[in-house]
């Protein structure tokens, strides 16, 4: 059950672009939203660049208090918008030097169900270099984090975005399982739909003229991977969910997932992940990951406890 959701702001418009749909999750839910902002005290940016003497005079600690004081307003300015929609929310601007960390403990103390950030999307060693504020949180908490994608452009219209159907993708595996729960307090919430997924990865096999490969045996069964479907839906249904199947095929996981959520009309695209970070990230991937990339829909993407 949704009862408090965290949504980090830095400002920008960019971190703005999580608000509507957490509005609309915590109206349909009748969770408390926390909207939070980590203050980093830094040099006066109109000083750098000048001489070595260049903060001769000036009250570095009135600055800082009072890009504090702006911050504080920021969000007040924010809390007033949304709490004249009749939704509960507050905000608070935390202290610390590492953003990802302080968002983390800060979850943690409101005891957040949910964090809701946007991701830049960035892939491979660009990911590593400049790095992702949700990435970082997604390494560090087990908390479901709803990340809207870097394409999904605020309106000044917005206010709905239709949570109707809600596509989980599993493996077979109790990891990819673990998403359940997040993904039915989310439909819970919403009203919204589930459909349960698996892709059948078709085998590759190379050309006779280098390798001749049988492939017989290599082949998925893909009645026993429907009855699995079937057999988890069936608790969900058991529990008052609507719930559908569907097995899927393509040559790898993340294409086929987001052929398949654009063909369902999916809104919402929910998994578990290992979580890895840096280097890790960059050589193995992740279907979370590439999935930022092949789908424009919201994903709900959890690390479960064991995996933190």
């Amino acid at each position: 059950m949704l009862r408090s959701i965290l949504v980090p702001l830095d400002g920008s418009s960019f971190s703005e672009r999580a608000l509507p749909l957490a509005n609309e999750i915590a109206r349909a839910s009748g969770a408390s939203l926390h909207l939070a902002h980590v203050h980093l005290p830094h040099e006066p940016e109109h000083l750098l660049g000048n001489t070595s003497f260049q903060y001769e005079g000036v009250d570095l600690a009135e600055y800082d208090e009072r890009r504090r004081r702006d911050e504080k307003d920021y969000l007040a300015g924010i809390v007033d918008r949304l709490g004249a929609d009749g939704v509960a929310v507050d905000g608070a601007v935390l202290e610390g030097q590492r953003i990802s960390d302080e968002l983390v403990a800060y979850a943690d103390e409101v005891r957040s169900d949910m964090i809701l950030v946007p991701s830049h999307g960035y892939a491979g060693v660009r990911r590593v270099l400049r790095g992702s504020i949700a990435d970082a949180v997604l390494h560090k908490t087990s908390v479901p984090v709803l990340v809207v994608h870097p394409t999904r452009e605020p309106a000044e219209t917005e206010t709905r975005s239709d949570l109707a159907h809600v596509l989980v993708p599993l493996d077979g595996s109790l990891l990819a399982e673990r998403i359940l729960g997040p993904a039915c307090d989310l439909a819970r919430a919403t009203g919204a739909r589930l459909t349960l997924t698996q892709v059948i990865v078709s085998p590759t096999v190379l050309g006779p003229r280098i390798m001749p490969v049988h492939t017989r045996g290599l082949e998925i069964d893909v009645d026993a991977v429907h009855g699995y479907l079937e057999d988890v839906a069936q608790d969900l249904r058991a529990d008052g969910f609507d719930v559908s199947v569907h097995v899927a095929e393509g040559t790898s996981a993340a294409p086929a997932i987001a052929k398949a959520a654009k063909q369902l009309d999916a809104d919402v695209i929910a998994l578990a992940t290992h979580g890895y970070g840096g280097l890790k990230r960059t050589l193995l991937g992740s279907t979370a990951d590439r999935l930022v990339r092949n789908s424009r829909l919201p994903m709900l993407v959890m690390r479960p406890p064991f995996e933190a």
